[in-house]
Order: C-alpha cells, then structure tokens, then sequence
C-alpha cells in the first residue's frame, strides 16, 4: 500500500521550465484531462492519492517529486537550486511533516527529487544541472544505503534517463548517462527515440509508463510486470515525466 502526494497543474502550467521544442503548445485543459487520468491510475494501482493545494503562481509545482525524497525512516526536503522552484518545498512540507520528520540539506547542496533514484540496498544520485556533489555527501549520512553518483549527461534528472522497476531490473537509456556504476544491475534498453519510456513509475508489479512506446512496454511485460501506459503529452513538453507527478510515501 501506499500514499501519493499530487498536486494538479496550476494556471501558469504552461510557463514551466522546459527546453522541450513544444512547449510553447502546453494545453492546460488538456494537462488537466491527463493528470487525472494519472490520479485515477494510481488509485487503480493499490494507492490512495491525496491533493496538495494548488499553487497557480508556481509554473511547475505540479512536478512534487522533485521537492521531497522518502528515506527509510524520515523525508529529507530538498535544496533546489532552481530560484523559481525553492518556494514548492515548503508547501510540501507543510503536508508531509505530519507524516514523518523532515530534514534538509545545508548549503551548498542542492538536489532535485528526480535525481534520486532508491533501489533496496543503493540510492543512485544523478549528477545534473540541478544536483550537486555536495548533495550526494550529505544524503549519505542521512541512509544506511550505499549511495551512488551517477553523471547524467543528457537532459535534466537522473531519472529522465532510466528508472528502478524492481528485480534489480532498470529501464535504461544509456546514451544519457554515465553508466559505471549501474553495471550491478539489469537492464531494459531504450533506444535514443523511446528515451522518454525511461522514466516509469514502479508500484508493486504495475509499472506506469507514457504511452506510444509499445516495444517498450512489451519488453517490460516480458518480465513479468502489468503496465499502465498513460497520456503525458502535455507535461512532456514541460519536461515532465511519470515519476514527476507525485511523492510516494509507503503505508503499511
């Protein structure tokens, strides 16, 4: 079982932060049908989904992820260095710190959630134009895991590049990261023009995967997992993926 923190796209959605070519075509109505789909997904998978206020002045408060990472036993906050997104962490804490204690890194850290990638014995951390060195050193007296720098040199987290499925099995796209340190692992491949599959959301045997990358999705159910391809079109293009979209904190 488990919670999900989410929080809908506000109205200034369309101003996220993003490289992504068709960003300028951001439909929120449209972010809006997708983002529920995404809800009644998660719901669908075993979880309960509880709404975080909206933020309409926060372009990209939508992406939760990114403000908070799950440890065994505490949440740390994260230190973004992104000016224009240091404010989303505190309204994330506000909800989580009634659930857990909360923690944070001293300057001059910084990490985003999605450069955060926890496996049962290793937390792997993507150095990014968002997470730094300093981070990783600090994170690892906060966990009794091994934790793992890992160089993403290709697009904007660690996990727009590959993500943890379970089974020591990772869905990979090994053209955007260094990928020394992964080699313990298994992996599904993603050609350069499925990359945006790398990001799934695991949870249990369902996988939440973006929709249209079928060869993608049958490889991932070849090993024995169900799949739930959804619509992300919209928050692609903010740069956005699956595990973006909500916090997942584990219930007994």
């Amino acid at each position: 079982m488990f919670t999900a923190f989410v929080r809908k796209p506000g109205l200034k959605f369309s101003q996220a932060i993003s490289e992504h070519p068709q960003k300028v075509n951001i439909d929120l109505a449209t972010a809006l049908r997708q983002h529920q789909c995404y809800v009644n997904t998660l719901k669908e998978a075993g979880g309960k989904v509880e709404f975080l206020p909206p933020k309409n002045h926060l372009p990209d408060a939508t992406f939760v992820e990114d403000t908070a990472v799950v440890l065994e036993d505490k949440i740390l906050l994260c230190p973004m260095q992104e000016p224009s997104r240091q404010e989303e962490v505190q309204y994330t804490a506000t909800a989580l710190k009634k659930l857990r204690d909360c923690v944070t890194l001293s300057s001059p850290a910084s990490l985003d959630g999605g450069d955060v990638m926890i496996t049962p014995n290793t937390i792997f951390v993507g150095l990014s134009k968002r997470t730094n060195p300093e981070a990783v050193k600090a994170l690892s007296k906060l966990t009794s895991k091994k934790v793992v720098p890992v160089e993403v040199t290709e697009g904007l987290h660690l996990k727009s590049a590959t993500t943890f499925l379970g089974n020591n099995l990772l869905i990979l796209d090994p053209s955007r990261v260094d990928t020394t340190h992964l080699k313990q692992m298994d992996w599904i491949k993603v050609a350069k023009n499925e990359s945006y599959a790398a990001n799934c959301l695991a949870l249990g045997n369902g996988i939440l995967m973006p929709a249209g990358f079928q060869n993608v999705s049958e490889k991932i159910r070849a090993h024995g997992f169900k799949t739930f391809e959804l619509e992300m079109s919209e928050f692609e293009k903010a740069n956005g993926g699956v595990t973006c979209l909500s916090l997942i904190i584990p219930t007994p």
